[in-house]
């Protein structure tokens, strides 16, 4: 087993109590042996803050914080505030990790010296579904990127650099400084893009297709239903837009916009369908201004496809939105709904 310094991991946890004992268990279980790991109660109202406390007693690496709910950025930047390692890992409330989670994680840091940034691939599942986290797995596959390179390929979702702070381990000097923007939702993508943005030239980011995290997909969360927070994504995406365009790198710019035109297409889809069953339902989506929204983002819409239709980088999602974009927005917003609504069955 490798032990290469202290791993702190950082568990926002609110309102999960039915999930919650087998996330802390899977850390707990982990072969790499020296962590911290720093649970922030953000507010919780159910069993959850009993639970945490459970496992301070039970273990001394467990440490909880606790404060008023104010949402996982302020509960990350928390837990970011008072960890102590030398490595930092993310891991949700609702998820678990493999055995050999942090340990690989390490491993891969400690491959080369330039790696900062490392990480592994993740499955999806469901509320009920049974995962074993102890089998054996084959690391098949190994990739190492440059930030500028990792970026790109960030904003072009072709590849298994995602957003969420999860999956990955930060070595603390690439991430000193950098604090997750509270009280919006799509926190992560905002955050990431500015660690890759100031990470050294010099260093890399090394990453593996062992599926050795395990996302939990629940129905209902903030993720999976509509709201005016998600939003958010718009502004995001067309900072990192400007932010491109002011860096002069026209491969960054065109990897930027195709990130914002698959942000205007999703929300475009979904308040296409939220304001007809708002309609159907008799309430006023003017007065939310979800209407000059929807005009908005099809304006962005017709302005980037183009250059992502011909961009070979573009993701085939992206390009068959695209296409049917061309058939006008009615035909795209009711095929579109439709297709998000299945989906998400």
């Amino acid at each position: 087993m490798i032990d290469s310094g202290m791993v702190s991991v950082i568990i926002p946890v609110w309102n999960v109590e039915q999930f919650l004992d087998a996330c802390l268990e899977s850390v707990a279980l982990q072969t790499y042996n020296n962590i911290e790991v720093i649970m922030v109660d953000d507010g919780s109202t159910d069993r959850s803050t009993e639970i945490c406390r459970s496992w301070e007693k039970k273990d001394g690496r467990f440490i909880l914080i606790r404060k008023d709910n104010e949402g996982p950025s302020t509960a990350r930047n928390v837990g970011l505030d008072n960890a102590k390692g030398d490595y930092i890992a993310f891991v949700d409330g609702d998820d678990i990790i493999h055995v050999e989670y942090i340990e690989t994680l390490v491993g891969i840091v400690k491959r080369k010296k330039v790696y900062s940034i490392s990480g592994v691939d993740y499955i999806r599942f469901g509320d009920f579904d049974i995962i074993t986290t102890a089998h054996k797995w084959d690391m098949t596959e190994f990739h190492h990127y440059l930030p500028e390179d990792a970026l790109r390929k960030l904003l072009y979702q072709n590849d298994f650099i995602c957003s969420a702070p999860w999956g990955k381990l930060f070595s603390r000097e690439v991430i000193e400084g950098i604090r997750f923007k509270e009280g919006i939702i799509y926190e992560d993508l905002e955050w990431m893009v500015r660690v890759l943005e100031k990470m050294p030239k010099s260093k890399c980011i090394g990453l593996c297709n062992a599926p050795l995290y395990y996302y939990r997909k629940r129905n209902g969360s903030l993720m999976e239903t509509f709201s005016g927070h998600r939003l958010d994504v718009l502004d995001i995406t067309r900072d990192i837009e400007d932010k491109a365009i002011a860096s002069a790198d026209l491969r960054l710019v065109k990897a930027a916009r195709d990130r914002r035109l698959s942000a205007n297409f999703d929300i475009y889809m979904q308040l296409w369908k939220y304001i007809r069953q708002s309609k159907a339902e008799k309430y006023d989506t003017d007065s939310c201004g979800y209407n000059n929204q929807l005009v908005s983002c099809w304006t962005q819409i017709k302005r980037l496809r183009m250059g992502s239709l011909i961009n070979p980088n573009v993701r085939r999602k992206n390009k068959l939105g695209i296409l049917l974009s061309f058939l006008g927005p009615t035909v795209c917003g009711w095929v579109g709904s439709r297709i998000i609504s299945i989906l998400k069955k």
